[in-house]
C-alpha cells in the first residue's frame, strides 16, 4: 500500500519539459538507462532489419529469379509474422538478454553468409558457394524470422522497464523520436552504402552491428525479467536496497543500565 502511495505521489508531480531534460542529463539514475537503451536502439536499427524490409522485394527477386513482386511482398510479410508469433511464447519462457543475444547471433551469421553469397556472385572466387543457390534464400528467411524474436522487439519492452515512472513519458518519447531519426538515416543511406561498399559490404556492416549488439548486451544491459522495477532503477543508480521497517510494529526500546540492574535485583529477591 505504501508503494502504491509513493507511485501515485510521483506520478502526480508533473515535470516540465525543460526541467525534465535538466534532470535527465544531470542525474545518473536517469542518464545511464537513457544512454544504454538508446545505444541498443542504435545497434538494432543499424542491424539492417528495417532497411532490408524496404528493399526486401528487390533482394528476393535478385535471388528468386522471375518471382512476382507482389508474391515477394506477401512472402516477406508472412516470414515476419512467423517471427513475431514465435516471440510471444519465447518472451515468457526465456530471459530478455538471452533472446537479444540469440536473435543478434542468428541475424549476424545470416547476414555474413548472405554477404559471402553476394560477393561470390560478383567475383566468383568461392567455388563452394557457387553450387548453393538455396543458401541466400535460407539466409534471408532465417534473418527475417530471428529479427522480431529478440533484437528488434526487446528494446521496446525496455522502455517500460528501464525508465523510472516519473520520467518515463519524457524519456520514452525522446527515445522513440531519436530511433525514428536513426531509422530515416539507415533507410536513406542503404542505396548509398550499396554504391560505396557493394551489396556484400553493406550486409557485412549490418552483421558487424549485430555482433556489436551481443557484446553490448552482455556488458551493459541488465536482466529485467521477473525483476521488480525498483531493483532495476537501483541497479542503474548503483544504490543498495534498503530494508524498511514495518510501520505497524512498535520497535522495542533498548534496555538501559538502570533497568537491567532493577531486573537483576527483582530476580535475586524472587529466587531467595
Amino acid at each position: 500500500m505504501f508503494q502504491i502511495f509513493q507511485y501515485i505521489k510521483e506520478d502526480s508531480e508533473s515535470v516540465w519539459f525543460l526541467e525534465g531534460l535538466l534532470k535527465l542529463f544531470t542525474e545518473k539514475k536517469y542518464l545511464k538507462p537513457f544512454v544504454i537503451l538508446n545505444s541498443l536502439f542504435l545497434l538494432m536499427l543499424f542491424s539492417g532489419k528495417f532497411a532490408i524490409n524496404f528493399y526486401a522485394v528487390e533482394i528476393i527477386k535478385h535471388f528468386g529469379g522471375d518471382m512476382n513482386e507482389y508474391l515477394s511482398a506477401v512472402i516477406i510479410a508472412f516470414i515476419s509474422l512467423i517471427g513475431s508469433l514465435l516471440f510471444i511464447p519465447l518472451v515468457k519462457r526465456f530471459s530478455r538478454k538471452m533472446l537479444v543475444i540469440f536473435s543478434s547471433f542468428v541475424m549476424g551469421v545470416s547476414l555474413l553468409l548472405l554477404g559471402l553469397c553476394l560477393y561470390n556472385h560478383s567475383y566468383h572466387s568461392l567455388q563452394l558457394l557457387s553450387d548453393c543457390n538455396w543458401l541466400p534464400m535460407i539466409c534471408i528467411v532465417s534473418y527475417m524470422v530471428a529479427a522480431p524474436m529478440g533484437l528488434c522487439s526487446i528494446p521496446f519492452i525496455y522502455i517500460a522497464e528501464f525508465y523510472p515512472s516519473e520520467m518515463r513519458s519524457l524519456m520514452g518519447g525522446l527515445t522513440i523520436a531519436l530511433s525514428n531519426l536513426q531509422l530515416f538515416i539507415v533507410v536513406k543511406t542503404f542505396p548509398n552504402l550499396e554504391e560505396l561498399m557493394g551489396d556484400h559490404g553493406t550486409f557485412w556492416l549490418y552483421a558487424f552491428s549485430c555482433f556489436c549488439a551481443i557484446i553490448f548486451t552482455l556488458s551493459y544491459v541488465p536482466e529485467t525479467k521477473d525483476k521488480e522495477l525498483e531493483n532495476v532503477e537501483n541497479k542503474f543508480a548503483k544504490l543498495g536496497k534498503v530494508n524498511r521497517a514495518s510501520p505497524w510494529v512498535t520497535p522495542l526500546p533498548s534496555p538501559s543500565v538502570g533497568s537491567v540492574r532493577k531486573l537483576h535485583f527483582k530476580t535475586h529477591l524472587f529466587t531467595k
